[in-house]
């Protein structure tokens, strides 16, 4: 169905085609109980975690619009206009990214899973910006972010991917990979919110609970003394896209990981309830209970809130879990 509706969507003008989109995720959430009640639900439990003063039904219907524009990624803005495409971006901090670059020792650019995460990649491909992706594979994405996929050798896209099926070695090779690139003065984007179960996972509390996430961006800091630039991009109304670029950080030798990575986490958790139709992957984080989830996640007791230190410690690999799985609802299809 995508593969019919996007080219036609893609000859309207962006906001034309957004809209639509949008459009119809409300009309199948009037529509579809199911879907009504998985969001319901996931948004009136990120209310609590929070303490958010959010109209959950507002807020809910709303986000249903924005999950099917989430799921096309950077898809609708693509095509021949590079004009077209960098038209739908605001900036904020701009001399903060400017900052980051001229101190010529490449760039991490500190992505999120907050709002249109893809964005900013396409926003740097039609920039002319070198980077590269520290990340698994994106799915779902535009045919000019495919190709950029494919370049190989030694400052190749295509060898950097990382991915939860590879051997142990894996990260280790892809932290000597973006160690160079930085050296070539590139952008390294890479996500600080990415929850993954392995002997360099730290544990840290958002929204409420304990998971495991990879400090993967804090050690290429340190090895590399290259600067950290936080950045979030917001899907606004109208196909527009606001991308916000924090202050230049930078991850001194010694500094704990984990204190890194929970300072990063803070601040998403931040965005997250300031802004709630830009949420909509974290919303769906606590209703998750495939493998994956589970392999990273801490179910504390409902007596007993633990320490991250205690979280820490517990044995791998499941973290404590002991749930049965459960079949991924429809809201957990096609996501990352």
């Amino acid at each position: 169905m995508a593969q019919i509706v996007v080219p036609v969507l893609r000859r309207f003008p962006i906001s034309k085609a957004t809209n639509f989109v949008e459009g119809f995720g409300r009309w199948e959430f009037d529509r579809v109980p199911e879907l009504r009640k998985e969001l319901i639900t996931a948004v009136n439990l990120a209310k609590t975690q929070l303490g958010a003063d959010w109209d959950v039904e507002s807020v809910t219907r709303q986000l249903a619009g924005r999950l099917i524009r989430w799921n096309l990624r950077d898809v609708l803005v693509d095509g021949p206009s590079a004009r077209r495409a960098l038209e739908t971006f605001d900036i904020i901090g701009q001399e903060n990214f400017d900052a980051a670059m001229a101190e010529g020792k490449g760039v991490i650019l500190l992505s999120n899973h907050f709002g249109g995460h893809i964005l900013p990649a396409h926003w740097m491909l039609r920039k002319g910006i070198n980077f590269r992706f520290l990340t698994e594979r994106p799915r779902h994405v535009s045919k000019s972010l495919l190709k950029h996929f494919e370049q190989t050798g030694p400052l190749g896209q295509k060898e950097l991917f990382i991915s939860r099926k590879k051997s142990g070695n894996d990260g280790v090779s892809s932290i000597f990979r973006s160690l160079r690139l930085l050296k070539a003065k590139h952008v390294v984007l890479v996500a600080c919110d990415v929850r993954w179960n392995d002997n360099q996972s730290v544990v840290g509390r958002f929204m409420g609970e304990l998971w495991k996430f990879t400090p993967i961006w804090a050690i290429l800091a340190q090895r590399s003394t290259a600067p950290v630039l936080p950045c979030y991009c917001s899907m606004l109304p109208d196909g527009r896209h606001l991308i916000e670029f924090g202050a230049v950080e930078h991850v001194a030798p010694g500094q704990s990981l984990q204190a890194a990575v929970q300072a990063s986490l803070d601040r998403v958790e931040c965005k997250v309830k300031q802004d709630p139709l830009n949420s909509n992957d974290y919303f769906l984080w606590a209703t998750d209970t495939s493998r994956a989830s589970l392999d990273v996640r801490y179910i504390e007791s409902e007596s007993t809130e633990i320490s991250i230190d205690q979280a820490h410690a517990s044995n791998s690999p499941h973290f404590d879990v002991t749930a049965n799985l459960a079949e991924r609802s429809r809201l957990q299809h096609g996501r990352d």
